[in-house]
């Protein structure tokens, strides 16, 4: 027994098994093993680093989104205030971000990487973005459109099961 997505094949009305049901668990399947596989390559560049995989999660949230309060960072990776106050320092620590007076309210403190922190770990990512890249030479619009319409709704399907996950019960 899979225990991982894609296990097994949804079976079409009928009780027969189509090709569109077959390819979409194959599909699911291919993820499954690619979210597997970056997870992996994940930890190998937070070891790199050397920093937690939660750490990592936190200097990528800090690079897509920009400065940060330290407890809206927390939220982003699922840190209690506390937690998320305590890896800040850590990457403080490690020189990884810094704090800087918000720009918004100067009464406040913001996180943000440091631009060697953003270049040193675009160098682990950077060979990796340019072989998915170049995967995709071959593949037209359409179908680039509709590889990131799925993307973008596995990755909403993802996020509300963790959030139903995160939830006591």
């Amino acid at each position: 027994m899979q225990l991982l997505c894609g296990a097994g094949v949804r079976l079409s009305t009928g009780g027969r098994v189509d090709e569109r049901d077959r390819l979409a668990a194959e599909v699911v399947g291919a993820l499954t093993g690619w979210t597997v596989a970056v997870v992996q390559f994940n930890g190998m560049v937070a070891a790199r680093l050397q920093v937690t995989e939660t750490g990592l999660q936190c200097l990528y949230e800090l690079s897509r989104h920009g400065p940060s309060s330290p407890g809206e960072l927390g939220r982003r990776v699922g840190l209690t205030s506390g937690a998320a106050s305590r890896m800040v320092e850590r990457l403080q620590a490690a020189g990884y971000v810094r704090r800087v007076p918000d720009p918004h309210d100067r009464r406040r403190v913001v996180v943000e990487p440091t631009p060697e922190t953003l270049d040193r770990i675009a160098g682990y990512y950077r060979p990796l973005t340019d072989r998915l890249h170049a995967d995709l030479v071959g593949v037209d619009e359409a179908h680039l459109a509709s590889m990131l319409a799925f993307a973008a709704a596995a990755q909403e399907s993802t996020e509300a099961q963790i959030r139903v996950l995160g939830t006591p019960g």
